[in-house]
């Protein structure tokens, strides 16, 4: 077993890029598995969003009940229950098969992710804990940029069915790494056998609930490009595989962008203009994607200036929290980011089809990014209240 903090820092770093993989599967093999199962993009962008519906649902229920048992225990449940959502959608035949396949990946994600949050926090104190939060979020653009970049030359090479068996593979070896690897931090961590009870100032639960709108909002941005980016590139005429790589740069750009941008904030003392000049900046490149034939170059530009503002939001949430209400603020905070990733991207896949072309969610992104602003800036005028 590990007993070094950045050793273990780095092993949940794995599932958490082993999610981000799974996650993007859909999105990277969209023109497989359109053809084979003949689905419009309403049904993919509903298929994104399964990913992340059972959130809306269990992540308040699973902070409660997990309490019985180590985080440990649900991290490894978590991450067999995602092991068996591969293997449930590589089977699949039919839309409402995948949707099943899907669900239940996603059970398996919201769980081990509540709990991984938590570990984290244990393990790094208060002068550590926003780099490694931030080091740990990189993880899901890495799986999702490695997803971009290779799922849809293996699909061409054995079918969408494997690499969907291969995601399952991965949940399970990154499932043997933690059970192998992991120990509690000096001290140790046991079940809580008590209360399940839910109980926290008024104030307080209106702010960390406003803290879930604008990190839902703001992630939902991210999440249309990602899953209909590649779509928009094929109907200008790229290949899956190009198309692929074109985007999966956002997602490589975002992983010195996550730290880069919360140090910047520490160091200037503006987290809210600094914020806005980035959201502002990715808005543009977003909206010349559909447009400007540079993809590369925007693509890399989005996730750089998309990606900034993470830890500047997650840390404004996470100061909304007392320190005793934690674990169930972040529960709060992801029932409202789950139930806009599980909802909305089947709407902007809706859009999609209405007007024709893939390009529309890329603006509705646009769009987005560009209203994370002022959404940020009212979490400090309701703080002075």
């Amino acid at each position: 077993m590990l007993n070094n903090r950045w050793a273990i820092l780095a092993l949940l770093l794995v599932v958490r890029l082993v999610m981000g993989f799974q996650f993007q599967a859909v999105a990277s093999m969209t023109p497989f598995m359109a053809a084979d199962l003949g689905l419009d993009f309403a049904q993919i962008g509903t298929l994104v969003g399964l990913y992340m519906l059972p959130g809306i649902f269990i992540s308040l229920p699973g902070a409660l009940y997990g309490r019985r048992y180590t985080d440990l225990t649900m991290v490894l449940f978590g991450v067999a229950v995602m092991a068996l959502g591969g293997v449930v959608t590589g089977l699949a035949d039919s839309f409402a098969m995948l949707a099943i396949g899907r669900l239940i990946g996603g059970v398996g994600a919201v769980l081990q992710s509540l709990f991984m949050l938590k570990m984290v926090a244990e393990w790094f104190d208060e002068k550590s804990v926003t780099t490694a939060m931030a080091i740990l979020l990189s993880g899901w653009p890495v799986g999702v940029a490695l997803a971009l970049t290779t799922m849809a030359p293996m699909a061409a090479q054995w079918g969408w069915q494997v690499v969907m068996h291969i995601t399952a593979l991965s949940c399970l070896l990154a499932l043997i790494a933690v059970w192998l690897g992991y120990q509690p931090p000096p001290g140790g961590q046991f079940p809580s056998r008590g209360g399940t009870g839910f109980h926290m100032p008024r104030r307080e639960l209106g702010l960390i609930c406003y803290a879930g709108v604008v990190w839902g909002f703001y992630n939902l941005s991210y999440f249309s490009y990602l899953s209909f980016g590649p779509a928009m590139l094929i109907e200008r005429g790229m290949d899956a595989a190009t198309a692929g790589a074109a985007i999966s740069l956002a997602s490589w750009a975002a992983l010195p962008a996550l730290p880069l941008g919360g140090f910047l904030a520490d160091r200037t003392g503006r987290p809210g203009l600094v914020l806005t000049i980035c959201c502002t900046i990715a808005a543009v490149a977003a909206a010349a994607l559909p447009l400007v034939d540079q993809p590369f170059i925007l693509s890399a530009m989005i996730g750089l200036f998309a990606a900034a503002p993470a830890g500047i939001i997650m840390g404004r949430a996470i100061l909304t929290m007392s320190p005793a209400n934690r674990p169930m603020g972040n529960a709060i905070l992801y029932t409202f980011f789950y139930g806009g990733m599980g909802l909305a991207p089947g709407l902007v896949g809706w859009s999609a089809d209405i007007s024709g072309t893939a390009a529309t969610p890329i603006f509705l992104s646009a769009a987005i990014l560009a209203l994370t602003a002022p959404l940020f800036l009212g979490q400090y005028l309701l703080a002075r209240d």
